[in-house]
C-alpha cells in the first residue's frame, strides 16, 4: 500500500516515510500527512533558527494529526501514533527532535 495520489516529491525520504508509517493502514491518509509535512511543516523545521521555534512547528505538526476529522482531514490520529510519526519522520530527516525548550 502506497501514499495514494497525493502530488509528492520524488525523493528517497518520502519513500523511506510512507514504508515507515505503514502502521497508518490508509494510505490515502499517509499521502495527505506527507503532503501537508512537505509543504508546510518541513520548511518550518529547516527555517527554525531556534529550540522554540523547532517546538512550536513540531506541536503544530502533532495538533493537525491529532485533531478530530474533517470534510478535508478524513484521518485522526491517536496521540500515541502522531508521537511515533513524529519520531520517524524525525529519525528520517536527522531533524530536530520533538520536545520542549
Amino acid at each position: 500500500m502506497t501514499a495514494g495520489n497525493w502530488d509528492l516529491p520524488d525523493e528517497a525520504w518520502v519513500v523511506a516515510a510512507d514504508s515507515a508509517l505503514a502502521f497508518i493502514e490508509d494510505g490515502d491518509a499517509r499521502g495527505l500527512i506527507l503532503y501537508r509535512f512537505n509543504g508546510q511543516y518541513l520548511p518550518a523545521l529547516r527555517k527554525a533558527r531556534n529550540g522554540g521555534q523547532v517546538w512550536r512547528a513540531w506541536n503544530a505538526f502533532h495538533h493537525y494529526l491529532t485533531t478530530r476529522e474533517t470534510r478535508r482531514k478524513f484521518f485522526s490520529l491517536s496521540h500515541e501514533d502522531a508521537d511515533r510519526a513524529i519520531s520517524l519522520l524525525t529519525s528520517i530527516l536527522d531533524l530536530p527532535p520533538y520536545q520542549a525548550p
